[in-house]
């Protein structure tokens, strides 16, 4: 509980401070979306993953060097406050959507269900089902996350076998000569 002190410092960040900071992230486009030709699934990340996300996506041959990906992404450059018109527009239409979130617990991964659940979106949330419940995320740990991910949403567009098989190639034990 709030001592009665801070009620009216509580309810100026709730009426004018909370919305301007929605407003100037949304006005500047502070969170980005990269569109991808399999639009029934997306990837939804923090910003500080976008790299490693991107890779993975271009190692399971999912996207090119130049960052175009064939799976949509939504780049949160600023995780707080989230934006709900931003994450029910990504998610719009998705079938099932990936949360990349180092750290633990998961709370972004929490809140995008509870956005789309008030928005009456049934688009499945994945996150640390697939990923690490804690810890750093290098490169071939977003990419187990994201073949995984993948192989259990199956998306329509994709070949079923390429990705397993990309992650296989990609995790092999190399032979020493």
């Amino acid at each position: 509980s709030l001592p009665p002190a801070t009620y009216a410092q509580e309810k100026h960040k709730v009426e004018v401070r909370w919305p301007a900071a929605v407003r100037f992230i949304r006005e500047n486009r502070l969170n980005e979306v990269f569109e991808g030709q399999i639009g029934e699934v997306g990837i939804i990340c923090q910003g500080g993953m976008y790299n490693a996300t991107l890779r993975a996506l271009n190692q399971l041959g999912l996207a090119d060097a130049f960052g175009e990906s064939k799976i949509p992404l939504y780049a949160l450059n600023v995780t707080y406050p989230l934006i709900p018109e931003e994450v029910v527009a990504f998610c719009a239409g998705k079938r099932a959507v990936l949360m990349i979130e180092e750290g633990q617990p998961a709370y972004l991964e929490d809140a995008l269900h509870a956005i789309l659940r008030r928005a009456d979106l049934q688009t499945r949330v994945g996150g640390k089902d697939f990923l690490p419940m804690s810890g750093e995320y290098p490169g071939e740990v977003v990419l187990a996350g994201i073949a995984k991910w993948l192989e259990a949403t199956a998306p329509r567009e994709l070949d079923a076998g390429n990705v397993p098989r990309a992650h296989e190639t990609l995790t092999a034990p190399k032979n020493a000569a």
